[in-house]
């Protein structure tokens, strides 16, 4: 019995030859799977320049919040909460209540009065798995050290220039939100009176180190510009709207750019902004709420 030859096909380049005869025909392309495109991780950067008075904003012109103002929402009627004070204000900016809901009604570090009553938007970031961290230039804020449960706590007395260089090393290190304390226009008032040469001085500097984080802010990240109060004379604390009126900027991919918002903006709006952007879940009782009115459409 004669054995059938067998078939052979080889292959050269791309084309298939068939042994016995086979037609000659090119081999389907072989197509790469593309990589799959990750979106970067949304991240929220808030920056609070102490006693900044909006119409300081206007008078120095500094280059940097002017640029944000223009590719962001903002306001120069927003209003921090009574007492208008550093401390009571910032507890308010990280958990949208009130002082008389949070607690803190003084302005020192004095663990001995009590702690923070009510949760922080950093307790809420890390419990979605979020990389937190808080860097100050005043020790009043050890108080939200305390409490607050952020990853990352850089404190203790800083010049603007100091904060700014170690919030850039907290955003190399890449934190999902992290929040800033200026603390050098607020001093100078104190020392020399608030819309002073050197008060205006200081908020120049203030905008240079703003321009620092500016620069490294990574991929897809929100940034919000505010302050804890305003100030007349050398002083704050009362319901001067002197004292009571601050900035608030917001520039980020979703925010509406050179957009003036016309609804009330509170400082304490802030922590709900910043949970709506990073989509997390706050207490329902919270005062604050989102300015919505920032984000596009």
């Amino acid at each position: 019995m004669t054995r059938a030859p067998r078939k052979v096909v080889f292959v050269f380049s791309g084309w298939v030859l068939a042994g016995c005869g086979g037609a000659v025909s090119p081999a389907a392309p072989v197509v790469p799977t593309p990589a799959p495109v990750v979106a970067a991780p949304v991240r929220v950067v808030i920056v609070s320049i102490d006693g900044l008075r909006p119409d300081a904003v206007q008078q120095v012109n500094p280059p940097n919040m002017i640029a944000l103002a223009a590719r962001g929402a903002y306001t120069w009627q927003a209003q921090t909460i009574t007492p208008s004070n550093t401390l009571p204000s910032h507890v308010s900016v990280l958990t949208g209540y009130l002082p008389a809901r949070h607690g803190i009604m003084w302005d020192d570090y004095l663990p001995a009065n009590g702690q923070i009553k009510v949760p922080t938007l950093f307790i809420a970031a890390r419990k979605a798995g979020r990389r937190t961290a808080l860097v100050s230039g005043k020790e009043k804020f050890n108080t939200l050290r305390d409490t607050a449960e952020m990853d990352i706590f850089v404190g203790g007395t800083r010049t603007d220039a100091d904060v700014a260089e170690q919030a850039v090393a907290q955003l190399y290190a890449g934190v999902d939100l992290l929040f800033v304390h200026f603390p050098d226009v607020d001093l100078s008032g104190h020392a020399t009176s608030w819309m002073s040469a050197a008060y205006k001085d200081k908020v120049a500097k203030a905008d240079e180190a703003l321009g620092r984080i500016m620069a490294a802010l990574p991929e897809n990240t929100t940034l919000i510009v505010t302050a804890d109060h305003g100030g007349h004379g050398s002083a704050h604390g009362t319901t001067d709207r002197l004292d009571m009126t601050i900035p608030w900027i917001i520039a980020g991919p979703r925010v509406r750019p050179g957009y003036a918002l016309a609804a009330p903006v509170a400082n304490l709006d802030t922590s709900a902004t910043a949970a709506f952007l990073l989509g997390l879940t706050l207490p329902a009782d919270i005062t604050g709420k989102p300015v919505m009115e920032a984000f596009a459409r």
